[in-house]
């Protein structure tokens, strides 16, 4: 067992010490957090092999211990869970180096530049056929066809302008007095349409705070946001979002800053955002 084996262990007895003394049972736990038992049981015997990813382990310590009080111990447990990330990241990447390899194997050539070159080569030519045959077939009028123009500064502007020709005009309509002016029903091109406005949601987390927000039937987004960070969505549908603790996050809808949702909570509580900026809490 490792040092840091042994350092979570300790610290999982301890919360689970703090947790009796304080009348609260794992099902106590278990029904306001909605963590499930064995990951409960997990962090008070140090035993983390059957966690999912880091993130969501030190999600589930933070509320844990928010729930019963233990706010203490939590920067031990980031700090032993930290270094169990640093050293995965460490074997992935010498993993990943021995894989690919950090260099190019001994004997390797670059491409050569003759391959691009025919490449260039047999794009110009083909070009030059499809132009060829356009003008031999009737497709473009060489007599309006210009390649190049001179700007005002001297310099040489490419410039490619085609005049489509063709006979199958009707003589009816070729005449200006049978021309009508639609120019009423056509709009301005400086007038945009109007670009409807969308609603949105932020969440700027004052404190590390775990989230779980679900925009109609969509999850989209269940982890832990860090102190200073903020995140927006569009807002199509309520928006319920499960707070790990209520006092740390701050909502804005719509510009709407609704603050946080109970500066009172000591645990976690779940909230319902509406379109028009007002709010409630599930279950009410």
């Amino acid at each position: 067992m490792t040092e840091r084996d042994e350092i979570l262990r300790d610290l999982g007895k301890q919360t689970a010490q703090i947790r009796e003394s304080r009348g609260i049972t794992l099902e106590d736990v278990f029904d306001k957090t909605r963590i499930r038992m064995e990951y409960l049981r997990g962090i008070e015997s140090g035993d983390y092999s059957n966690f999912p990813e880091l993130v969501y382990v030190k999600g589930f310590v933070r509320t844990y211990l928010s729930l019963i009080g233990a706010e203490d111990l939590q920067e031990d447990f980031m700090n032993q869970l930290d270094q169990n990330r640093s050293g995965k990241k460490h074997e992935q990447n010498v993993t990943n180096i021995l894989r690919n390899g950090s260099s190019l194997p001994e004997g390797f050539k670059p491409a050569s530049h003759f391959w691009l070159f025919l490449v260039l080569i047999g794009a110009l030519i083909g070009t030059a056929l499809y132009v060829w045959y356009a003008i031999s077939y009737g497709g473009i009028d060489v007599t309006n066809l210009k390649l190049f123009r001179f700007s005002g500064n001297g310099g040489e502007v490419p410039v490619v302008q085609l005049e489509i020709v063709s006979d199958d005009v009707p003589e009816e309509i070729s005449g200006d007095e049978d021309v009508q002016d639609i120019s009423g029903d056509v709009e301005s091109a400086d007038q945009k349409p109007e670009v409807p406005q969308k609603n949105m949601i932020q969440v700027h987390a004052i404190n590390d705070v775990w989230l779980k927000i679900t925009i109609g039937q969509n999850v989209v987004f269940s982890r832990t946001m860090k102190r200073g960070d903020s995140g927006s969505w569009e807002l199509t549908a309520p928006a319920t979002i499960r707070f790990g603790r209520a006092t740390a996050a701050q909502v804005i809808v719509n510009g709407k800053d609704l603050g946080v949702p109970n500066p009172r909570a000591k645990g976690p509580e779940t909230y319902i955002y509406n379109l028009d900026g007002t709010f409630r809490r599930a279950g009410k």
